[in-house]
């Protein structure tokens, strides 16, 4: 099975590096990049994306609309440079992740095997 994707980051060179994992990993496809989360807000209310990797500093963006956005039917994988105890409070549902960044694309796959049940990859 083949996931689609969604990055929303504020920070290019952040949103280069995730599409470059992305494209080296067989069973993900990106449909969007994007710097806010009304662009990715559409394709998931309309079930176009399986994953976002989201920024949770999004200029312009308080934590309360990033908690609201969080709740919707999606696999999200929070991407940021707090510590996963900072965010900890954001993190309510099993289906997501948490990249630190600078995320390695072995730590990329890790936590992608981690909140989809049956993807294993490995890195060679």
């Amino acid at each position: 099975m083949q996931y689609r994707c969604a990055i929303v980051d504020d920070e290019p060179l952040a949103l280069d590096i995730l599409e470059s994992y992305i494209q080296r990993t067989s069973y993900l496809k990106l449909v969007k990049k994007a710097s806010e989360l009304s662009t990715i807000d559409r394709l998931i209310a309309e079930r176009k994306v399986d994953v976002v990797f989201l920024d949770v500093n999004l200029r312009g963006n308080a934590q309360d609309i990033i908690t609201q956005f969080l709740k919707k039917d999606c696999v999200f994988i929070l991407v940021t440079a707090y510590s996963s105890r900072e965010i900890k409070s954001l993190c309510w549902k099993e289906k997501q992740g948490y990249l630190g960044k600078p995320a390695s694309y072995k730590k990329f796959v890790e936590e992608m095997e981690r909140v989809i049940p049956g993807v294993k990859i490995g890195v060679t």
